[in-house]
């Protein structure tokens, strides 16, 4: 990401503000369609990262077979811009959210959810696929791999029939407790593991297992052993400073970043911005990254910690800052800074803003 070219195409904004550079967005979305394509499974992206149906398109575009939503508002949205594929990858539980699904349902070629209850599968509107989570070391949502999951899907088929049962699914998510780039593989093949241990279990029954789904970021390209038939990374498209840490992405593959300004320089080795964790949001830091971000071009300074709306950055000498700099921040973590942002000013040849219009979980009526 260019620093200069970030703050000329922001000189005259309000801070903070999130940007993208669109050319390492296209970058990064036809890297990871040529991984899917070598590897001949399905990319099917988890849009929660960058909540716009600008984006979207863009993915489908480069050969998405549809898209992976954690909210119906997402999946709306992406509807209405014409992604007709989708995965609520989150169980929809109580009467709004299945009258809402059974509406969104209506309008789309094809819909599914995971699950990991056969009375949510019982709910369902009957147009609807399932695919059955796994636990496969997230301790979230799932049933454990084997047996466990093998019990469960054999209920579900005598609830809902074997040609609305997709598959199973699962997310590596206990990926990013690594301590190291090289504590990815491990994960990764947990992750896989789990499925193909189960899959062979339901096949060896006569159950139909047609989707084995994978997906995080970190994991992606490690996961695909065969067998697997599917992949949903989310973060990849925009990068951020715990997929660099990670070793999953460069510092060249982050296209998302928030531009501070110091309004502060209380000491010589601390300067305050403001982008504070209404910006830069307080969530998820792997183990080796010392910060909630990483500013672009000094890598000796650390966004130390985060208050509403205040940034503190520190470095072990001077930061060299003077009141009204501006600063280039790669955040911890993108998808839940881009939540945070009614749009991104999306940098390419002439800047423009892009809508995060699928923020959000309120009704239809209140738009």
């Amino acid at each position: 990401m260019d620093v200069e070219r970030i703050l000329a195409a922001t000189e005259d904004i309000i801070t903070p503000v999130a940007v993208v550079d669109e050319e390492i967005v296209e970058r990064n979305l036809a890297r990871m369609a040529k991984l899917a394509a070598d590897h001949n499974v399905k990319l099917r992206p988890h849009a929660k990262t960058h909540k716009s149906s600008h984006m979207a398109k863009r993915q489908v575009a480069h050969g998405a077979v549809g898209l992976t939503c954690a909210t119906f508002t997402e999946a709306e949205v992406f509807a209405d811009a014409g992604v007709d594929d989708l995965l609520i990858a989150h169980p929809p539980v109580g009467r709004p959210k299945l009258e809402r699904l059974a509406a969104l349902a209506s309008r789309v070629k094809r819909l599914a959810v995971s699950l990991d209850d056969v009375g949510v599968a019982r709910s369902l509107p009957e147009r609807l696929e399932v695919l059955w989570e796994v636990d496969t070391g997230q301790h979230r949502i799932g049933t454990l791999p084997g047996e466990p999951t093998a019990e469960g899907v054999r209920e579900l088929v005598k609830a809902i029939g074997d040609e609305r049962f997709r598959g199973l699914i699962t997310h590596a998510g206990f990926v990013y407790a690594a301590t190291n780039p090289q504590e990815r593989q491990p994960a990764a093949d947990q992750e896989s593991d789990g499925l193909l241990i189960t899959a062979r279990l339901l096949r060896g029954d006569g159950i139909e297992v047609r989707e084995l789904s994978v997906g995080s970021t970190p994991t992606a390209g490690l996961a695909l052993r065969g067998g697997i038939t599917e992949m949903r990374p989310g973060t990849y498209i925009y990068g951020d400073a715990n997929q660099v840490t990670l070793g999953s992405q460069e510092l060249e593959d982050c296209a998302l970043a928030v531009v501070a300004t110091v309004v502060a320089t209380p000491a010589a080795d601390r300067a305050v911005a403001d982008a504070g964790s209404k910006a830069l949001s307080a969530d998820l830091r792997v183990a080796g990254l010392g910060g909630h971000g990483m500013v672009l071009g000094r890598p000796d300074l650390s966004v130390a910690r985060v208050s509403e709306e205040h940034a503190v950055i520190t470095s072990n000498r001077r930061t060299g800052f003077s009141i009204g700099d501006r600063v280039v921040i790669i955040p911890a973590h993108a998808c839940t800074v881009v939540n945070l942002h009614p749009a991104v000013l999306a940098v390419s040849t002439e800047p423009h803003w892009v809508p995060v219009d699928a923020r959000g979980w309120g009704s239809l009526l209140m738009g």
